[in-house]
């Protein structure tokens, strides 16, 4: 059964347009849209908190609760099952997608689709609005034609990761090699663990290998806000990192 709130997952109401909702006789502003998969994690809690804090109006599909206070920007789609009908009811009227299905504990199973699946929905509703921006974040593994040889702190992750994970790696490449024979401006991100500590500076990234063994969870959400907006990552494989601090490896 679907619930849907257009003000916090924590509250039960009925389901309402997502934009040019009349309130007390005054029209909601029409900002941009920023649609989140998977918001109920903790990276995405941060990337609706900076989205709404850089005007943008959110619309955010979760299994479980945000735990936030209501918001007249935030509309989320609580959902048992990433279904067709719920991606599509997320993903209209945004210009971005962000998919964080990956890094946010999502199951898929028989009763609910697979990331490739949810990636497949996505595109789908996307032919029908405007949203033409659509991020992915992965995990380390991720393999896209052109990376370099690995680095000593990627074979963790390119290596026995995938062994240790093989169903749940195979779905995250096929899910990447779908994506990247799209026309849209997609951008696969590919994450380190991610990592509740305060960090400081721009995230690190490259286009072929992995450059660093953690990303700061509240970095890595801003990074993803900006990337929305930003056409040096288009149609491109990043990996990213927090850079590391001289307290950060002090003996």
């Amino acid at each position: 059964m679907v619930t849907f709130n257009t003000l916090s997952v924590d509250q039960a109401s009925y389901a309402q347009p997502f934009r040019g909702n009349f309130r007390g006789g005054d029209k909601m502003v029409d900002r941009e849209v920023v649609s989140i998969l998977g918001a109920d994690c903790p990276i995405g809690k941060q990337i609706v908190d900076v989205s709404l804090r850089c005007g943008y109006q959110v619309q955010a599909l979760t299994q479980g609760k945000i735990g936030r206070s209501p918001n007249e920007y935030l509309s989320v789609l609580k959902s048992d099952c990433f279904a067709a009908r719920d991606i599509q009811a997320v993903v209209r009227g945004s210009s971005c997608v962000i998919n964080l299905c990956n890094v946010s504990g999502y199951d898929g199973s028989k009763e609910r689709p697979t990331s490739t699946t949810v990636t497949k929905f996505a595109l789908q509703a996307m032919q029908k609005t405007k949203a033409n921006r659509y991020l992915l974040v992965t995990h380390q593994c991720v393999a896209i034609p052109g990376d370099r040889k690995l680095r000593p702190n990627g074979i963790v992750s390119r290596y026995l990761w995938p062994l240790a994970h093989r169903a749940q790696w195979k779905e995250m490449q096929a899910e990447a090699d779908l994506l990247i024979q799209t026309p849209i401006d997609w951008t696969i991100v590919r994450c380190p663990p991610i990592k509740n500590i305060v960090g400081f500076g721009p995230v690190r990234t490259d286009h072929r290998s992995p450059v660093g063994r953690f990303v700061s969870l509240n970095r890595l959400a801003r990074f993803l806000v900006h990337l929305k907006d930003c056409d040096h990552y288009r149609q491109k494989a990043i990996f990213v990192a927090s850079r590391p601090t001289r307290s950060q490896f002090a003996m």
